[in-house]
């Protein structure tokens, strides 16, 4: 069971704390990276991936994805703190979408690769840092996930 919360990244960010204060209440512990925040537990897990403008130094927008088998105090704790600070969301659909929409979103996709993909033996040829190729790769294959993710939502049967 997986449910979905947007925030907008100000409110996120004058609220972090009390989010931060839930999930250590209820026995999550932070099991993320810098490019990755995850927090979680034996049952329960909340992912967040922030949409960032790096030139102001901000936080523009909030994703935070709770999972578990079953519905639980913290889910209902979540939803509680995301609707008072402004954001919302709900519970994803895990139906499993149809043989062909998974071929449109391949066909989607591939259209996309081809356009954001960077091309790293270029930007090696080219005198890039290996730092910043690296960076440009893993910023690339988030996006994509965010992508597919879009594209498979679009695609699913109503």
């Amino acid at each position: 069971m997986r449910f979905r919360f947007t925030l907008d990244g100000a409110s996120y960010s004058k609220n972090k704390d009390a989010f931060k204060v839930i999930l250590k209440r209820h026995g999550l512990g932070f099991r993320g990276s810098r490019d990755t925040f995850v927090w979680s537990s034996r049952s329960e897990s909340v992912t967040a991936t922030f949409e960032r403008d790096e030139d102001r130094d901000v936080t523009v927008r909030a994703d935070l994805l709770w999972q578990s088998r079953k519905k639980t105090p913290l889910l209902n704790e979540i939803k509680e703190w995301v609707w008072s600070v402004g954001g919302h969301g709900g519970e994803e659909d895990d139906t499993a979408p149809d043989p062909a929409s998974g071929e449109a979103v391949d066909r989607e996709l591939a259209i996309w690769d081809a356009v954001h993909r960077p091309d790293a033996e270029r930007l090696r040829r080219e005198g890039r840092p290996e730092a910043w190729i690296d960076r440009d790769v893993k910023d690339w294959k988030r996006k994509r996930v965010e992508k597919k993710r879009e594209l498979a939502a679009g695609f699913r049967p109503s």
